[in-house]
């Protein structure tokens, strides 16, 4: 029977074959995965952790990868560990005991970064990290792409009191590139970027928490907001001012996702690639498996501006510019 399971390792006849193919179907025999991961040193699986599958750019990210893994024969053991270190700690150790094959992971807290080098299984980090540690990284430019959007505000709509909405900046190295974007463009202008236009929180609905606090007491014309679902939240907070996106205060926001297509009005947004991005990763992971590159690798791809109403321009879906990647 293995042999037909196995083709390649010995000739099978036809009939043998039909036999023993009939006989798996009226039997409902499965092959054992752990005995055969064992024998090929192997459990085709990865692991994949991730902040949470609120975010829908981050729910799309983890179906391309799902995707592009099953297509590849692997298993995805996907674990949401918000911004808690010891449940990310847990979950790496868990996979390790698992013995899977590769682990990816959507951001990371700085300093864990040595002790998961040092488990010795293949990782990818979905972030900015240093290198020189062993450990891959495939991100799409931040800083830069989010400082070309502040600037088509500034220098198309005329904005001079752009405002920031964000995260803390503990939670992602890649949100806190797009507000230094933010930052440069301003500065570059001349016009104000000082701690009163830029406003932080990490609850699910915190662009609209954000917006309130920022609406409240730096009065701005614009918001730059560092991910879509936050900027969501923006555009229900400037409604409930009696205030009208663009018409009033024009929003710009950074992810790509189909919520920005989907919102109301269209959220002009930053796309960063968000299935090559998945494709690039699992092609540095599958050779790393299949052992036809083993060196740590960095690779910073380009982004996109998709203009919509919500910055104020008249032509929705019009790709703007793109951002090459960084060399």
């Amino acid at each position: 029977m293995s042999y037909v399971l196995n083709p390649g390792s010995r000739p099978v006849s036809a009939a043998a074959r039909a036999r023993i193919e009939q006989a798996i179907l009226e039997t409902g025999y499965r092959p054992n995965a752990i005995a055969q991961a064992l024998r090929r040193s192997s459990t085709m699986s990865i692991g994949l952790m991730v902040p949470d599958l609120n975010n829908p750019a981050t729910a799309s990210l983890v179906r391309a990868i799902e995707d592009i893994a099953y297509d590849a024969g692997y298993v995805l053991f996907i674990g949401t560990v918000g911004h808690d270190l010891e449940r990310e700690k847990r979950y790496l150790r868990t996979y390790a005991d698992r013995q899977v094959d590769a682990v990816i992971m959507l951001g990371v807290n700085a300093g864990h970064l040595a002790e998961i080098a040092a488990k010795g299984l293949p990782v990818l980090i979905l972030d900015t990290i240093p290198h020189g540690l062993g450990v891959s990284s495939v991100v799409a430019e931040s800083c830069e792409s989010a400082a070309t959007a502040v600037r088509h505000l500034v220098e198309v709509h005329g904005h001079t009191r752009v405002a920031c909405v964000t995260s803390s900046a503990s939670v992602s190295n890649l949100l806190e590139e797009r507000v230094n974007g933010w930052r440069s463009a301003l500065e570059s202008a001349g016009l104000p970027c000082d701690d009163g236009l830029i406003a932080r929180n990490d609850d699910r609905d915190g662009g609209y928490f954000a917006a309130k606090e920022l609406l409240e007491s730096s009065r701005p014309t614009a918001f730059f907001v560092t991910t879509d679902m936050q900027a969501v939240g923006v555009i229900r907070a400037v409604r409930e001012a009696n205030l009208y996106v663009p018409g009033d205060i024009a929003v710009m926001s950074f992810d790509g996702s189909e919520l920005a297509a989907r919102a109301f009005p269209g959220l002009s947004s930053v796309d960063p690639g968000i299935q090559t991005i998945a494709e690039t990763a699992m092609k540095r992971v599958l050779a790393r498996l299949d052992k036809s590159n083993l060196d740590e690798t960095h690779d910073i791809l380009p982004s996109s501006l998709v203009l919509r109403r919500s910055c104020g321009c008249n032509n929705p879906e019009a790709a703007a510019t793109t951002t090459p990647a960084a060399p």
